[in-house]
């Protein structure tokens, strides 16, 4: 899985449009205002213009016909296949997968987030299925991220101490995140940023050791869980 941030394409096709729209918009006020024309006239000029049909015979109209097809033409051609190279190497098709995920993304509100796609968070996303619940995973193994999105898992790729990841995956409009990763310096750090960004915010938390509960509910952790102490509960309540 390539390691494609969510601003290098649509900056890419940013560039190819503003170059385009601005090519179209110069070249038509010039014809409008040299050969006093309307703003329609001036628009199918400059098309014609880029499509080698001429009609100034001389002054500026033809030296802005000149220069455009020069520069304009490989400015265009650039962009075609500045475009289609995107196509070509099959980039296209991944900034159109990571603007759909973008577009999910926005449209959650109160939805949970899942640090960590191991078996524990596996788990819990199969939970909020059933219960018909938004959620979003953040996982930072490709071949973990690869798996959850076979089998038809929303997960994003990133680290969850990356507070610009964070915000991708919502998390100023979430309603809870669980921090199910089994290091908990690092649910600690995660705890401090998400409080940071959003006050109101759930935090469930996993913690390897009895000791570091209280310093996560200090640090805004509303839940902490100790997988082996309630593992030690459950044979203690069959055993009685």
């Amino acid at each position: 899985m390539d390691k494609i941030t969510f601003r290098e394409f649509p900056r890419r096709i940013e560039i190819f449009f503003i170059l385009l729209v601005s090519l179209l918009l110069l070249s038509t006020l010039a014809f409008k205002f040299i050969n006093n024309i309307t703003f329609h006239d001036a628009f199918v000029m400059t098309a014609e213009t880029l499509a080698f049909i001429y009609h100034s015979h001389s002054g500026l109209g033809k030296a802005l016909e000149i220069f455009l097809s020069i520069f304009g033409v490989f400015l265009l051609w650039w962009i075609l296949w500045g475009i289609f190279d995107l196509l070509l190497e099959g980039n296209f098709t991944k900034y159109l997968k990571i603007r759909r995920t973008m577009y999910k993304l926005e449209k959650m509100r109160n939805h949970y987030i899942i640090a960590g796609g191991g078996r524990v968070g596996e788990e819990i996303v199969k939970y909020l299925l059933k219960e018909k619940k938004d959620y979003v995973i953040i996982e930072r193994d490709v071949s973990t991220v690869n798996k959850l999105k076979k089998e038809g898992l929303f997960v994003i790729y990133g680290d969850v101490t990356n507070e610009d990841v964070l915000k991708q995956a919502g998390i100023k409009d979430a309603k809870v995140i669980i921090l199910a990763m089994p290091e908990t310096e690092k649910n600690l750090l995660v705890t401090m940023i998400a409080k940071e960004i959003n006050p109101k915010l759930e935090i469930h938390a996993r913690a390897d050791k009895p000791a570091f509960v209280s310093k996560l509910k200090k640090a805004g952790a509303k839940i902490v869980v100790v997988p082996e102490v309630v593992a030690a509960e459950k044979f203690i309540e069959a055993i009685k």
